[in-house]
């Protein structure tokens, strides 16, 4: 069987309510080996990555230097990539970290990398409003994503880049199912991360975001942020076990 490595990149993951910790321990049933990309937490993420490694050996860590990047597009890839090449295993399998595998895609994941070199394209469920709703496809944000691949493959993200072309002339529809978290954060930690992501990305940021922010209840119910949610996906299938505790911490529940 071929090896498969995990990784999980995160900056103060614990600050900002990252599911780091869930999207990390989706990965080690049905990997060989996962690292954790730190980017210099200062949160104490940093520290609890290295207190559980000292506990798992399938978990590694490495660190990459922060840049304080500031309208650098390319940032996050440079970052994946550091931390893909930390991998030595065949396979790569990329999470977010505020993504998380469902563990019904485990034998789906080992299938797929028993047929020769293919990169997989990933359904996922990007959750809005709830976590029973999520963002139609083709709004806001890409519904089918690269996360498995062959290691040596650059990684290219969510958005086009040239240096992906080998990965997506290799593409292959994979069954593998993605669970992404980010928007169901706590409220504060959700804004203090868009604040730090768009500027990194764009070295601004949304105006709509900060109207959001001052709507008491739920910021995603704003006027200014909700033109599509009467076109949201209804979810009816069962989340990952593993987000059982995050999603009730959190006040989702049912």
């Amino acid at each position: 069987m071929p090896a498969i490595g995990g990784n999980v990149c995160v900056r103060n993951g614990n600050r900002l309510d990252y599911c780091w910790k869930e999207a990390v321990a989706s990965l080690l049933p049905v990997c060989d080996s996962v690292v954790v990309c730190d980017g210099e937490s200062d949160d104490g993420t940093y520290q609890e990555m290295q207190e559980w490694a000292c506990r798992e050996p399938k978990l590694a860590i490495c660190v990459y230097k922060w840049r304080y990047p500031k309208g650098d597009i390319d940032f996050w890839t440079n970052w994946l990539n550091y931390a893909r090449i930390h991998l030595h295993t065949d396979w790569h399998l990329q999470l977010d970290a505020d993504e998380v595998l469902h563990e019904d895609s485990y034998p789906v994941i080992l299938e797929f990398v028993k047929h020769g070199e293919r990169s997989a394209i990933c359904t996922r469920h990007n959750f809005w409003l709830d976590h029973r709703h999520t963002i139609p496809d083709g709004v806001c944000i890409g519904k089918q994503v690269y996360r498995l691949a062959p290691q040596r493959l650059w990684m290219p993200s969510d958005a086009p880049n040239p240096l992906g072309r080998e990965i997506c002339g290799m593409t292959s529809p994979s069954g593998i199912e993605i669970f992404h978290y980010g928007c169901l954060r706590k409220k504060e930690a959700f804004f203090a991360k868009a604040r730090l992501i768009q500027n990194y990305f764009f070295n601004g940021y949304d105006s709509r975001l900060d109207v959001a922010d001052k709507v008491s209840g739920n910021w995603m119910e704003a006027p200014c942020m909700s033109e599509w949610n009467h076109r949201l996906d209804l979810f009816t299938g069962t989340h990952p076990v593993v987000m059982k505790d995050w999603l009730l911490q959190r006040g989702y529940t049912g």
